[in-house]
């Protein structure tokens, strides 16, 4: 039987017309006079004006209802699936004729839909609130059955599968499958957030739907956009539970989620978004943003999952190809105002193949303020195992680098709580790098706290949780589990970054390439209750500044500012390099004229490893530059490697005064006969500044059999005692 039909009224055999007046020839039985009725497409149901009547599109009852033939709380069942030939629009309630308090619209039978080709919504709630479009049968249990769909290709603005529009409010969207393959970019998309008038378009819920394109060829760009009006934002909105899936353009930036202009204080959480299958690019300079925020503040942004080739993050992602596609998995770069909240959303489950472009897990920018992972941990990869997050990079120069968690907002950031491991990058053309960032934070001001995150891991099955595969034999290649620059208050604390690698086997000594748990290079820095160990690198970096190739802690911000380093637990750090020459630093501190503390960290077991090592050096603890107290900080080092080792290494330098009160510092270890290699429990450089070295222990074990190399508790490289102040020190 045809569909859009409406009462059919047949005596015997014969030729009779349907609903919409089109003439059907029947055959029946013979089996005399009688009536056969069939369902008309759509029925409305009103609680005033006319009752009930029946119309053949969604179109069509939208249309009696603007004009007030139905009235009150109203229903819309769909009976048959319907084709729309021009848009579905809905006004506001009491814009013309139109009364209404509240409309619900739902599918009476499986498997149908309602399907248009339009360069225009296919749904168009203008102004509309109070509306419900559940794809439930009959509206109830929790099967996603109705399909919508509009397969235009159009560019037209508003091209889309529903748009909200002109304050429409407080309406909602569930258990649909919702398809578009609109071309009109970030004017368009599956779902459509517009333009306010008096309000904005605010209160709306998208749950429990299925969002794709309508055909793989031409997909939207955009799942969900929204771009609002200046003074009447699209607010207060929520998207939730949602599968959004196969929308990313192969052509142009793309987003999963997309609030772009004038939009505020949405909800998003609990989606899953996805490729469900091989994704390849035809073009570089572009990026894809999984959900991206371009407005606004008081976002929550939680529980979803990116990533993965189903619901879940089951499966991989993929996307291969050569060109420079950029990814970001929750992107947002808006104003100052109400902190966003981004927790508990996993990101994993990816093979990421590109030219050179960065991979980014989150990035804050603008000058948001964001909570990441305060309430619940945002899982970037996995806590254990390899190769969740995979990203393979094909160049030979300038190479983008993996960011786990990006921050370029001079907002006020809180990092807390957060996994980021069982990453792998990687670079095609060995002799060239992909970098690693767990935590970044570049030079912008604002105060930024991480503490309490877990970069790498801590389990005990796992090796190499984030890898730098690549061998980058000619370039520099860096791996950091935090790095900031910010110049204002920074707070490291709590955080424990473990079983990092970087592959590279650069054997240039000039070559930077660095393996560190925690660098900060600017700001006023409070570096408390780490953990940093197996760290481990191959390459020949002879550099014994803040990029030496392999660091536990680095200080290096210079600036007029009261720094605290404590507490912090550092070891198994090691260069494997079979000739190393470089240098292995447990606490690198280059601090200003401003007093600041350096107390109670522990550090030990770092080692080279290579049979040809006698040129490298092992640091305890580098004292660069700084006025600072150094004070209960125990030191345990050795090993049977020839190698020069130094607990602290006090530098010295004028106006940069320094105290050594109650701190333990043990070398250990027993070298070959002949062994031409020094070790030294303190090591002091210089007599142009103050010196107060008071109850410390150093104590050096370390022996060597025959030969002229001898090792000391502690060695003063000047013959006289200028500045210095030595009481209670044991030897």
């Amino acid at each position: 039987l045809p569909s859009n039909t409406g009462l059919y009224a047949v005596t015997g055999t014969g030729i009779t017309t349907d609903y919409a007046g089109t003439t059907r020839s029947l055959t029946l039985p013979a089996m005399g006079a009688y009536d056969y009725a069939l369902a008309p497409a759509v029925t409305v149901n009103s609680t005033s004006g006319t009752l009930t009547a029946n119309y053949p599109t969604l179109k069509a009852a939208f249309d009696a209802i603007n004009a007030g033939t139905h009235q009150g709380t109203i229903t819309i069942a769909i009976n048959v699936s319907t084709t729309e030939s021009a848009a579905a629009v809905l006004n506001a309630s009491l814009s013309g004729s139109a009364s209404y308090t509240s409309i619900n619209i739902y599918p009476t039978a499986t498997g149908l839909s309602i399907t248009g080709n339009l360069a225009t919504p296919l749904i168009d709630l203008n102004g509309a609130d109070n509306v419900i479009i559940d794809g439930r049968v009959n509206a109830t249990g929790s099967a996603i059955d109705l399909i919508i769909t509009n397969t235009s290709t159009s560019s037209t603005v508003g091209t889309s599968t529903i748009r909200f529009n002109n304050d429409a409010c407080t309406n909602t969207v569930k258990y649909c499958t919702i398809k578009g393959s609109t071309g009109a970019g970030s004017n368009g998309g599956v779902i459509c957030f517009q333009g306010g008038i008096a309000t904005g378009n605010d209160g709306n819920t998208i749950d429990n739907n299925n969002i794709t394109n309508a055909a793989d060829a031409s997909r939207p760009a955009y799942g969900i956009i929204s771009s609002g009006t200046s003074g009447f934002e699209n607010s207060g909105n929520i998207i939730s539970n949602n599968n959004i899936y196969d929308v990313f353009k192969q052509t142009v930036s793309s987003s999963g989620i997309c609030l772009n202009t004038n939009s505020d204080s949405w909800t998003i959480s609990g989606n899953s978004l996805y490729e469900t299958a091989s994704f390849a690019t035809t073009a570089s300079s572009i990026s894809y943003f999984v959900i991206q925020i371009g407005s606004g503040s008081g976002y929550t942004i939680s529980s979803n999952n990116i990533g993965g080739s189903g619901a879940g993050c089951t499966g991989t992602w993929t996307k291969t190809g050569d060109y420079d596609n950029s990814f970001y998995g929750i992107y947002i770069n808006s104003t100052a105002g109400t902190a966003s909240e981004i927790q508990g959303n996993t990101i994993k489950n990816f093979s990421w193949s590109v030219q050179s472009a960065g991979w980014n897990g989150i990035m804050i920018s603008g000058t948001t303020a964001a909570n990441i992972g305060t309430t619940t941990p945002n899982v970037i990869g996995a806590a254990t195992g390899n190769g969740s997050v995979i990203l393979t990079q094909n160049t030979s120069s300038g190479a983008n680098a993996f960011y786990g968690i990006h921050i370029f907002s001079s907002g006020t950031i809180a990092i807390q709580n957060n996994i980021i491991g069982a990453i792998t990058t990687n670079n095609s053309n060995t002799g060239y790098s992909t970098d690693f960032f767990g935590i970044h934070k570049n030079s912008s001001s604002g105060a930024i706290t991480i503490s309490s995150n877990t970069i790498g891991s801590t389990d005990a099955g796992t090796s190499n949780s984030i890898n730098a595969a690549s061998t980058s034999t000619s370039a520099v290649q860096s791996v950091y589990g935090i790095y900031s620059a910010g110049i204002g208050t920074v707070t490291i604390s709590g955080n424990t970054i473990s079983k990092l690698t970087n592959g590279t086997t650069n054997s240039t000594a000039g070559d930077a390439g660095v393996i560190s748990g925690i660098t900060s290079d600017q700001g006023a820095n409070t570096i408390s209750g780490n953990t940093v160990r197996d760290l481990t690198i191959a390459n020949a970096n002879t550099a014994v500044i803040s990029t030496a190739s392999v660091t536990g802690i680095v200080m290096n911000a210079t600036i007029a500012a009261v720094h605290s380093i404590s507490g912090n637990t550092i070891y198994n750090l090691s260069n494997t390099n079979a000739s190393f020459a470089g240098n292995v630093i447990g606490l690198y501190y280059n601090g200003s004229t401003t007093a600041s503390n350096v107390s109670g960290n522990f550090i030990h077991s770092l080692t080279v490893t290579g049979a040809g090592s006698t040129a490298a050096s092992i640091y305890g603890i580098m004292i660069k530059a700084g006025k600072t107290t150094y004070s209960n900080n125990i030191i345990s080092l050795g090993g049977n490697t020839a190698t020069t080792i130094y607990g602290i290494y006090e530098t010295g330098a004028t106006g940069r005064d320094n105290s050594l009160y109650f701190n333990t510092v043990y070398l250990g270890g027993t070298l070959a006969s002949g062994s031409a290699n020094k070790s030294y429990a303190l090591y002091s450089a210089s007599t142009l500044n103050i010196r107060n070295f008071r109850n410390n222990i150093f104590s050096n074990a370390r022996s060597t059999t025959g030969g002229s190399s001898l090792h000391y508790a502690a060695w003063f490289n000047y013959a006289v005692s200028t500045n210095l102040t030595l009481d209670n020190n044991d030897y």
